[in-house]
């Protein structure tokens, strides 16, 4: 169904499901004067049917012609599925990577918060006993999303990987604090990150990479 008004207020509406098509450039993401995504498209129609009670009048059931497509998923299912993939593909790049001397997490806030290095690695030694990065508490990547300017090349290679999958088990929480900031550290315009990044190798990089198409995809940050 084709709206009468000339463009920009003419959108393509899906006769069934009520979802806007403007052509977004995110392939799930908002679409048109109604942001809404087509996942949350989906969920809804699932959910309730097409739309609000109001609308009914412009939507239709479906007929013959609107067979899906053989094994046809929803985009949720679709996300869950390639979040444990990658997920996997991430621990397996990272797997056996130290933080050695580089600075850990309660060192970084400790820093944010005005301390000496000396300072703010005495404090890090004391409670970052973590040797695995699998092992950080994820309460803890949760609470201290804001503290990458203050990890070394060492330090930001070690807990990237957690940050990641921290994002990956929560892309569709309510509270995207620390998703947000992951994906904009990852994405850095400006270069500040640059140096933090000198300690990822190649196949590192690429799950870095597959992360932020995740993210772009599947999650509304």
């Amino acid at each position: 169904m084709t709206l009468t008004e000339k463009p920009p207020g003419t959108y393509l509406i899906c006769p069934i499901c009520f979802w806007e098509d403007d052509d977004n450039e995110s392939e799930y993401g908002w679409g048109g004067s109604n942001h809404v995504s087509l996942r949350q498209a989906q969920l809804n129609f699932i959910a309730f049917g097409a739309c609000e009670q109001e609308w009914l009048g412009y939507v239709r059931r479906p007929n013959t012609d609107d067979v899906r497509v053989p094994n046809w998923q929803t985009i949720e299912t679709l996300g869950k599925q390639a979040s444990v993939t990658l997920i996997e593909k991430i621990t397996a790049a990272f797997d056996g990577v130290k933080r050695e001397d580089g600075i850990s997490l309660h060192a970084a806030r400790a820093l944010d918060d005005w301390h000496s290095m000396e300072e703010a690695q005495k404090i890090g030694r004391q409670i970052d006993c973590d040797r695995k990065w699998q092992d950080v508490p994820e309460q803890w990547i949760a609470e201290f999303c804001d503290v990458f300017p203050f990890f070394d090349p060492k330090g930001f290679r070690y807990y990237i990987p957690a940050y990641m999958v921290w994002a990956l088990k929560h892309y569709q929480s309510p509270n995207l604090g620390c998703t947000t900031y992951t994906v904009f550290v990852l994405t850095d315009s400006d270069g500040y990150y640059r140096e933090h990044l000198r300690l990822v190798n190649e196949a590192q990089l690429q799950v870095v990479k597959e992360f932020l198409d995740f993210m772009a995809t599947y999650s509304d940050y």
